[in-house]
């Protein structure tokens, strides 16, 4: 009976002890990398991670928040050790992508036709959607009411073309205040590049980047600091263009929605507006978007790719802690699905509406592998222009021949 009894108890020792392996044997850890940000959308991660473990108690992730994350991501891929899940910055999507580093989710990444389709098209390769963005930021036209007013201006608004922009700058410039604030920086003229119908490369591949509709975005540019109108932010005392507008130097600048909590929390009296950027000659509109996406490691294999696909899904889908959640958050990017852009209004004011608005035209302006000289002259001819160095017409027809020879046209 002793025999039975000792017998018996062994074997429920045992099975516990199997289901206790079996459950360990279940559960998953996932390597989560990210860059460091503001403290609000560090903290925004965390507790995002930790829904995600409370929804999901058989996977445990080991999230990294780190300010040196460029560098520590690289060093991970050339060891061939690196997370199941990251993120990537679109500026880095085509080098990543090209290395083999990323698993394509077209078929895992949950209601993809709800995310804005420039932001699809930022992480698209080959016709294969790789990783879900989690937000963005687009630019538009930033302006000093109080300025407005002051010169008996009606406020810009939608209507508003490059035309207008210009007489306002003229009028605003006076009393120790210029009309504009113009960086030399690709990423502010080549909203009014992409708005004016120019392109990289034309329908049939070939380098395009100083078309007579490119140089005339570029010349307008320019033509606020050349006549006087405006000024780069260095000539302003500023590091950049949201310092210069707060402080009052510039009447109107060109910049992201980044700019709002900076200017709240920096220049709390500035009494400032926002709208969509002037339209083209041609009736056309453009903006830049930025963004990045969470991704899966193309190493990630079975229930440790499952875990990792399901991870971003909620980090990125149309759920509560998702891009819900990032609408509702309000630390200054935008949520990459249309369906909460009111959302997002509502959390941080209606007032920014333009920003919302620019998505649905929004470019990333993303150059090809292989292209970095050409971006590095796309760079120096921005600067040249800019500080009156040379003409646009030059200076986009030097940076367009150093991709004719990439191109080997």
């Amino acid at each position: 009976m002793m025999n039975k009894k000792r017998l018996f108890v062994g074997a429920l020792a045992l099975a516990l002890s199997m289901t206790g392996l079996s459950s360990a044997q279940d559960r998953v850890v996932l390597r989560v990398w990210t860059g460091s940000s503001s403290p609000v959308e560090n903290e925004f991660k965390e507790k995002q991670i930790a829904a995600f473990e409370a929804a999901n108690p058989n996977i445990d992730v080991d999230l990294l928040i780190s300010p040196d994350y460029g560098t520590q991501i690289r060093a991970a891929f050339a060891s061939g050790d690196y997370p199941e899940v990251f993120t990537v910055g679109q500026f880095d999507f085509p080098q990543w992508q090209a290395d083999g580093l990323l698993a394509i989710g077209t078929d895992k990444i949950e209601d993809a036709e709800g995310i804005y389709e420039g932001l699809r098209a930022a992480f698209t390769a080959d016709g294969e959607l790789y990783c879900a963005p989690k937000d963005f930021s687009t630019l538009a036209l930033l302006y000093n009411i109080d300025a407005f007013e002051a010169a008996g201006l009606a406020l810009p608004d939608e209507t508003w073309t490059w035309e207008d922009m210009a007489a306002a700058a003229e009028a605003l410039t006076k009393d120790g205040m210029v009309g504009f604030s113009a960086a030399a920086d690709k990423f502010r003229w080549m909203a009014f590049f992409y708005a004016n119908g120019a392109q990289l490369f034309d329908d049939e591949g070939k380098v395009a980047f100083d078309s007579p509709e490119a140089i005339e975005a570029l010349e307008f540019y320019q033509s606020f600091v050349a006549n006087g109108h405006g000024k780069l932010p260095s000539d302003l005392n500023s590091g950049w263009n949201g310092e210069a507008f707060g402080k009052g130097a510039a009447a109107m600048t060109i910049e992201g929605n980044w700019a709002i909590g900076y200017l709240r929390d920096t220049y709390p009296q500035l009494n400032w507006g926002v709208t969509e950027i002037p339209l083209a000659p041609n009736g056309g509109r453009g903006t830049l978007t930025f963004t990045e996406c969470w991704a899966v490691s193309s190493r990630a294999q079975g229930a440790l790719a499952d875990a990792a696909w399901k991870l971003v899904n909620f980090l990125t889908g149309p759920n509560d802690d998702g891009a819900k959640a990032v609408a509702e958050a309000g630390f200054g990017v935008m949520p990459a699905r249309a369906e909460f852009g009111d959302l997002w209004l509502s959390t941080v004011g209606e007032e920014y509406s333009a920003f919302v608005k620019g998505a649905e035209y929004a470019v990333a302006p993303i150059f090809p592998l292989g292209f970095a000289d050409f971006d590095a002259a796309v760079n120096e001819a921005t600067t040249l222009v800019m500080t009156l160095e040379e003409s646009a017409e030059d200076a986009l027809r030097e940076a367009a021949d150093v991709a004719r020879d990439i191109n080997g046209e």
